[in-house]
């Protein structure tokens, strides 16, 4: 029998849920991804003009803004250990999501230095909403930023198709395994937290 339990969420993690650092740093980083693929996808459907050098601009600021926070949300699970995984009904489940995971990791860290090559390779600025500019990492290159935006596009189709995983993951926990995987991580003062009691 299921019931619910009303409790305040601490700034720390603990063993039962994210903490609101955690949840802060999640929550900020979905949102800038998501706007991340819609003005990659708006740009790429206009032709070269200065409304779509603006929306790469945008797009560019935004991915430095994800890899610095996905670093510190990094550090932040080193000092702050995240909740364990409750149990699932087969081992492969704990090793698929411990991979998505870590693959989720990797291309928020590993997408936007391949377009800051990309820019470069390109001959392109890479600011910071307009505040600093990054120096170029590679001289001007047409045949190298031509493989590092088939790179950069084939990252994004493939953090897409983890990101879509990973939802249908949560979901499937919340409404089939009826679990706290997704009620831990809700940016709310206070959650309801699932509990499961034998009758």
């Amino acid at each position: 029998m299921d019931h619910t339990a009303i409790t305040l969420v601490p700034l720390r993690n603990t063993r039962e849920r994210y903490g609101l650092i955690a949840q802060a740093f999640h929550w900020v980083i979905v949102v800038l991804v998501v706007a991340q693929f819609v003005l990659g996808f708006m740009a790429h459907g206009l032709p070269i003009s200065l409304e779509r050098l603006v929306l790469l601009a945008r797009h560019k600021s935004i991915g430095i803004t994800i890899f610095v926070l996905v670093v510190l949300r990094l550090v932040w699970r080193l000092y702050s250990r995240p909740p364990p995984l409750p149990p699932s009904p087969h081992p492969l489940f704990d090793t698929a999501a411990r991979v998505s995971h870590g693959l989720l990791y990797a291309l928020l860290l590993a997408m936007p230095p391949v377009g800051w090559l990309y820019s470069s390779a390109s001959h392109l600025t890479v600011a910071w909403f307009g505040l600093f500019s990054l120096p170029n990492l590679v001289g001007p290159d047409k045949r190298l930023a031509q493989a590092l935006l088939l790179t950069h596009e084939s990252m994004a189709w493939l953090l897409l198709a983890t990101v879509t995983l990973h939802v249908l993951a949560a979901l499937w926990h919340h409404f089939l395994l009826k679990d706290s995987v997704l009620l831990r991580m809700l940016p709310f003062t206070r959650i309801h937290e699932r509990k499961r009691e034998s009758v």
